[in-house]
């Protein structure tokens, strides 16, 4: 994929890294001429000291053939119209962070894709991390009705080997187990192992009462 950055701050410079990886053609826009040199030095990317609010830079960072413009900075309005003024040059898709909780609907009605709050998820995976110890990873959708979870399989659980269809597991589903490096899509008469690694949709409610099936 052909990508355009903007903004270098802790997401920016993490995304440059993993878009890279990834074997995408990047270009990197941002107003701070020091923060291009560095990323230009570490990663394959073009970069662009600019403005990308403005027409004539998203116009130098070849916009109009660009599958996505991701903007990462902390001002909101900008995001908005770099994101409006992308799509108005043929950008394919455009994904955004969303920093005030406040401008969320000016986003979505520009049909722009979001990331709402980073500090705001942050500080929530710290804080379940305390709370639910036994939660190795999660991800709540549903505006925090449900969650996506990771659990690992004590060598002390009840559930060890049991067949996954005499598990009493209600408002959740699991849809995926990893072990020994492999994904295994389960089925009613797969049998629960130590150190599986078990991801399971549930509702919010739930997720409590389920994640200490698979613990001491």
């Amino acid at each position: 994929m052909y990508l355009i950055i903007v903004g270098l701050g802790g997401i920016g410079r993490n995304l440059v890294g993993i878009a890279t990886q990834d074997k995408n053609d990047v270009v990197v826009i941002d107003q701070d001429e020091k923060r291009c040199r560095e990323i230009a030095s570490k990663y394959d990317v073009l970069t662009i000291v600019g403005d990308a609010t403005e027409k004539s830079t998203l116009e130098e960072a070849e916009a109009g053939r660009a599958n996505a413009l991701i903007a990462t900075t902390s001002d909101d309005a900008a995001n908005l119209m770099m994101c409006l003024t992308a799509k108005g040059l043929g950008t394919k898709r455009t994904v955004a962070v969303v920093n005030q909780e406040e401008h969320v609907e000016m986003f979505k009605d520009a049909d722009i894709f979001l990331f709402e709050n980073p500090d705001m998820t942050v500080a929530s995976h710290l804080y379940f991390s305390v709370k639910r110890p036994r939660i190795k990873d999660f991800l709540t959708v549903s505006g925090g009705k449900a969650e996506i979870f990771e659990v690992v399989v004590s060598d002390k659980s009840r559930v060890v080997g049991k067949k996954l269809s005499k598990l009493n597991i209600k408002d959740g589903i699991i849809v995926a187990i990893e072990r020994n490096g492999d994904i295994i899509l389960p089925k009613g008469d797969t049998v629960i192992e130590t150190l599986d690694h078990i991801t399971i949709f549930a509702k919010a409610k739930e997720v409590e009462k389920i994640s200490s099936l698979f613990a001491p």
